[in-house]
C-alpha cells in the first residue's frame, strides 16, 4: 500500500535504508510532465524530495491531487534527500503517515484531508474518532461536558481526549488505574453534524482507502481468514475481505468474559454480510490464574492459540490492526510472513475512518462504542480504563 518515493535513484537508495516499505524513484526527473504518476492511484504514495526540489515537489502535490486524495509530499530540510540523515527521514515518514490519518478540513462537517486546514495536532501515536451515538453524548454529559454528535475526538497518549464541537471544547483524562475527569476548555456550544452527512462528505476518501485495500487484498489474501472480534476494527476488514474475495471465513474467539451484547453483534455481521462464522470457545480460569495484568497477559496467549487451532488450515489471516493503537503496531510491516501469513489492510486508518467506513456500507457500530467505549477486548482486560468499567457497570451491571 505505502510507497515511499524520490526524485533520482539515490536519494530513492536513501529511503530504501530508512523504511521498511516499498521504494521507487521518479527516474531523476525535473518536471512533472516527465513522469506518470497515475500508476500510484492504488497506493497511498509518501513523495520526499530536498529543500532545492521544493518547486518539483509543489507540481508533484498538484498533480497527485488530482489522481487520489490519500497521499503526502514530504520536503526535507536538506538540499536533497541522500543528505539526510536516517533517523531524519524515518521520522518525517511517520509524520506524513499520521498526516494522511489525522488531517481535518472543516466545511459544514468534518472532512478528512492531507492539507489538514482544520489544524488538528499531527503526532505518530496519536489517533481521532467521532462521537456517534445518544447515549454516548448523555454519558459525556455526565462528566459535565456538552456535546453532539459528529463531534470530533483527538485521542492522545495515555488516554488524554481532546473534543472539538467544533470549537476545542474540553480535554477528558481517562488514563488506566486513574478516575476519570474533564476539564472544560470552552463554554461554545456544539454543532451537531449529522452522521449521514459526516458520510457523504466523506465518501470519495473512504472510497479511496477501500480500492487501495481491496487490491492489497486480492494481491495478498490467497485461502484467507478474518479474526472477528466484534469491534470495529476487525469489522472493516471483514467487509474488505469479503467485497476484495468474495468468499471469506470470520474466525469468533468467545471466552467467558466477553463484552456485553458481543456475540449477538457477530452473529447479526456475519449474517448481514452472508459470510461463513467459526467459534472457538475459550474458558479464561480466573480462580486458577488470577486477573490478567499487564505483565501476566495470559488470557492474550490462550486467545491465540484458540485462534491458531481455527485457522490452521488457512494460508492468511487479515488482521484489523492500525498504526494509531500501538508504536509496535505502527512499526510493523504490511504484511508479516509467518506460517500463517498476517496482512494488515486498514494499517493507515484512523478510527474516524473506520467508523464512517462500517456505516456508509449499511452496518451498525457494536452497541458499546455507542455509549461511549474506544475499543473493545474483554471485561477482565487490565487495558479497561476506569471510564469503561463506569460504563459497563452502569449500563449492564
Amino acid at each position: 500500500m505505502i510507497v515511499a518515493i524520490a526524485r533520482a535513484k539515490k536519494d530513492a537508495k536513501a529511503l530504501s535504508h530508512a523504511l521498511n516499505c516499498k521504494v521507487m524513484s521518479l527516474g531523476g526527473v525535473r518536471s512533472v510532465d516527465d513522469v506518470d504518476l497515475s500508476v500510484l492511484e492504488d497506493s497511498i504514495p509518501i513523495f520526499f524530495f530536498g529543500r532545492s526540489e521544493a518547486e518539483l515537489a509543489e507540481e508533484v502535490e498538484k498533480e497527485i491531487r488530482k489522481i487520489t486524495e490519500v497521499y503526502n509530499v514530504v520536503v526535507l530540510n536538506k538540499k536533497s534527500v541522500r543528505n539526510a540523515r536516517l533517523e531524519e527521514i524515518r521520522r518525517a515518514f511517520e509524520i506524513a503517515k499520521a498526516k494522511i490519518r489525522l488531517g481535518i478540513d472543516l466545511d459544514d462537517v468534518f472532512r478528512f484531508s492531507v492539507s489538514n486546514g482544520f489544524g488538528v495536532e499531527i503526532h505518530p501515536d496519536y489517533d481521532e474518532y467521532f462521537i456517534i451515538g445518544r447515549e454516548f453524548v448523555n454519558n459525556l454529559l455526565k462528566l459535565g461536558v456538552n456535546v453532539e454528535e459528529g463531534s470530533l475526538v483527538l485521542r492522545k497518549l495515555y488516554n488524554e481526549e481532546h473534543i472539538f464541537v467544533p470549537e476545542h471544547k474540553a480535554i477528558i483524562y481517562k488514563r488506566i488505574g486513574n478516575d476519570v475527569s474533564a476539564e472544560i476548555i470552552s463554554q461554545a456550544k456544539p454543532k451537531k453534524f449529522e452522521i449521514e452527512r459526516l458520510i457523504e462528505k466523506n465518501k470519495d476518501f473512504l472510497k479511496t482507502l477501500e480500492r487501495i485495500s481491496i487490491k492489497f487484498i486480492q494481491q495478498h489474501g490467497e485461502d484467507a481468514v478474518v479474526p472477528f472480534s466484534g469491534g470495529k476494527d476487525s469489522l472493516s476488514c471483514l467487509i474488505l475481505a469479503k467485497k476484495a474475495l468474495g468468499s471469506v471465513k470470520a474466525v469468533y474467539i468467545k471466552t467467558n468474559y466477553d463484552m456485553p451484547l458481543t456475540e449477538e453483534y457477530v452473529d447479526y455481521v456475519c449474517d448481514k454480510l452472508d459470510v461463513e462464522l467459526i467459534t472457538e470457545k475459550v474458558y479464561f480460569d480466573v480462580a486458577k490464574y488470577g486477573m490478567p495484568t499487564h505483565e501476566n497477559r495470559w488470557c492474550t496467549n490462550l486467545k491465540i492459540k484458540a485462534l491458531h487451532k481455527a485457522t490452521k488450515n488457512a494460508k492468511t489471516i487479515i488482521v484489523g490492526d492500525r498504526d494509531a493503537e500501538s508504536r509496535l503496531r505502527r512499526l510493523r510491516p504490511e504484511v508479516l510472513e509467518n506460517s500463517i501469513k498476517e496482512i494488515f489492510p486498514i494499517k493507515y486508518w484512523s478510527g474516524a475512518m473506520v467508523q464512517l467506513y462500517i456505516l456508509m456500507n449499511g452496518l451498525e457500530l457494536h452497541p458499546l462504542y455507542l455509549k461511549g467505549f474506544y475499543r473493545l477486548g474483554c471485561t477482565i482486560c487490565p487495558s479497561l480504563s476506569e471510564w469503561e468499567k463506569w460504563l459497563l457497570n452502569h449500563n449492564f451491571y
